[in-house]
Order: C-alpha cells, then structure tokens, then sequence
C-alpha cells in the first residue's frame, strides 16, 4: 500500500509538471506569435490596410462612423464618438430641432457636399451656421418670421443623386420653407473618367457592403497576430470596409481625367438639379441655387500642375448645366465671392472665412425673397418677383 501511494502521488507530480509544461509552451508559442505578428504589423503592412483592420476591429454599432443607406448611399451616425455634439438624433450637423415645424419659424435646409458639412472648419464655422447667425441679425419683423432655423445637410461625398435622394425620402418632411443647393463637386467623376458609369454605381462602393461585428475582429482588437491573420484570411472585408465611402478611382484615372470623356452625359447632373427643384416647387418650397466656387490658388491643387486647370474646367461644366436648368426653371444662380487664396484651404473647400462669403451672399438671396425684407438689403442673388410667396414659380 506504501508504494502504491507514493507511485500515485509521484505519478500525480508529473502530470502537474507536463500540465504546467504544456502550458508554459502554449504561452510561450502564444508570445512568439504576438511579437511576429506585431513586426509584421508594424514593417510589412500598409498604413491603408492598418486603418482598415483597426476600422474592423472598432465594427460595433457605436463605432460606424457612416452609416449605409439604401437611398443617399450613406448618412452620419449620431452614436459615433466623432459626431458627439456635433451630429443631432436626426442624422444633421448642428442642434435639435423640432418636428413639426413650430410657428413662426423661418426653417431654411442647406443640401450638399462635404462643402456644406464644412469639412476642415469648426462646427460654428460652416456656412450654414454662419447663414443662420446673418439671417437672426437681419431678420425683419415684417417678415412674418420669429425665429430662424438652419439645417445643415450636407453630407460628404454626396453627388447630386445621393442630393436628390436624400431630399425626396427625407428633408423634404421636415416642411423647410427654402432648400439651400450647392451641389457638383463630386459630380465630376463619373464625368471626367473614361469608361465610368454616369449613373454613379461605379464611382463608389456598393451601399450594402457591410461588414457586421464579429467575433474574430472583437478578438483581432487585442492581438496583432490576428490583425495579421485577419489581413491575409479577409482581403475582401479588409480591401473595402465600410467606414470607407470617398469614390475609388486608380491613380492613373485620375491622372488622365478629361471633362470630356462623357460630355454628351452632362445633362444627368443638370436632371438631378431640375428635379430637386420641381420636387420643392411642388410643396411651395423656396430654392436657391449657388455657385461653385474653386480655389485661385494653383498650390491648393497639389503637384499635379494639370490637375487645377481639369478640375476647373470640369466644374465649369456642370455650372454650366446648373445655370442651364436655372434659366428654365426660372430660378437665379447666387454668385458667391469674391475669394482669396485664404478663403480656402484646399481646391474647394472654403476656410472660416469664405464661409462667411458664402453665407452673406446666400443671406441677402433669402432676405431678397421674403416679405418685409431688411432695410437696405441688395436682393443680390434671387430677384423679389421671385418670392415665392409672390410667384410659386419663383424661388
């Protein structure tokens, strides 16, 4: 019985000891993986690939920073952690505001681009703030009005499609009396690209890809070997994610583009502003149309010396058919500017400081169509008859 109890406890210390074995090499195997994978990481894995898997690995519901949409492709989302303060529960940048329209209220939508949003400038920097704080000073108690609201819908990367879509399924609901347009910049794409399809379905990623939380990339948020791993395992999920919704075109692409390239197909962009207006017209909603300003500073454009001259002249074109349809649809195009080097920061996007040129002019467009307009304003933009509270086929 005394060997017997020895042989069983000897024999217990040895599985303890090849248990701990076993256990010490898994974690020693574990460790080597984790510092190969974070070499890897950190020497052999692009910085596009990086934020993409760090973007996968964040994919909870808080931390999409856009979200999909079936009809303008994609919208803000209100959780995300960029957005706090900055985007209101219904998907707008700037405050709540109430639903139904209160009386009295003057509720003005301005409907875009990036260039709206103000990509590059502070909040209380964009031009529809800057409108909203010119249209409060201004205001005339004979206008009927007690308080103004500004809603600031521009989205970036929106074309005048994702526009149109957006302010038919939505905006339209939120009963503005006049609808702000700047919308163009990204309209250029599909056409000045070759090949590319007018329709915009080839410019930017499908509006459905998503990928969904999962439990590897919840895992892969801890560990560099499976950041590694997940690269090489899901190149389609790491290639295009979905925090990523700018337009994809090649270098070369870019290189050659050319306004040309679809010319005879310039008229979808204007289609898209006609529509937009007929669809306010017939709500009795005002609009105001505005121009597209570029930067005049050639370094603004990048190295690319042909670069400035193309964009310039592509959106040329498409105010070109903004003024086309303007003219037709009996509705005045405000001309914004003038502006200096400083006004901007990069080939269209405005600094403080042209945003506030932008929003005079848009101001003295509004106050132009309104009854009991401000002593001494200009109507600089948007003649009176075209009020549309004197002609409904005015604004």
């Amino acid at each position: 019985m005394k060997n017997s109890t020895v042989g069983s406890g000897e024999g217990g210390k040895g599985r303890r000891k090849r248990f701990l074995s076993s256990l010490l090499a898994f974690l020693l195997s574990l460790a080597i993986l984790e510092i190969g994978g974070f070499l890897i990481w950190r020497i052999s894995v692009s910085p596009v690939t990086k934020a993409n898997v760090q973007a996968l690995c964040r994919s909870g519901v808080d931390q999409i920073q856009m979200l999909p949409n079936t009809f303008w492709h994609h919208e803000f989302n209100p959780r995300h952690p960029a957005y706090a303060g900055r985007v209101n529960s219904r998907g707008t940048k700037g405050g709540e505001f109430q639903l139904p329209k209160p009386p009295g209220e003057l509720r003005i939508v301005c409907l875009g681009d990036s260039t709206v949003e103000g990509t590059g400038v502070k909040p209380d920097e964009t031009f529809p703030h800057y409108l909203e704080m010119i249209l409060k000073k201004w205001m005339n108690p004979g206008s009927g009005y007690r308080s103004v609201n500004v809603i600031n819908a521009g989205i970036g990367s929106h074309n005048s499609a994702f526009n149109l879509s957006y302010l038919a399924f939505r905006l339209i609901h939120y009963n503005p009396d006049i609808v702000v347009i700047k919308s163009a910049y990204n309209d250029y794409l599909p056409y000045s690209v070759p090949g590319m399809g007018c329709d915009y379905t080839h410019v930017f990623p499908n509006p459905y890809h998503r990928v969904r939380p999962s439990a590897f990339w919840t895992a892969a948020r801890y560990s560099h070997f499976l950041k590694v791993v997940g690269t090489v395992a899901f190149r389609e999920e790491v290639a295009v994610p979905f925090r990523d919704f700018s337009g994809h075109i090649t270098i070369e692409q870019f290189q050659n583009m050319d306004f040309s390239a679809n010319e005879d197909r310039f008229f979808v962009y204007g289609e898209n502003i006609r529509s937009m207006i007929l669809l306010c017209k017939g709500r009795g909603i005002g609009v105001i149309l505005v121009d597209l300003p570029t930067s005049p500073d050639p370094a603004h454009f990048g190295k690319d010396r042909t670069f400035g001259p193309r964009f310039k002249n592509l959106v040329a074109r498409l105010e070109t058919e903004l003024r086309r349809i303007a003219g037709e649809e009996r509705i005045a195009v405000v001309a914004t500017g003038p502006f200096k080097a400083e006004d901007f920061w990069d080939h269209c996007h405005c600094t403080a400081g042209g945003n506030r040129k932008v929003a005079e002019a848009v101001a003295e467009a509004v106050t132009a169509s309104l009854p009991g307009r401000r002593a001494g304003a200009s109507g600089k933009g948007i003649p009176k008859e075209a009020s549309k509270n004197q002609n409904q086929e005015g604004l």
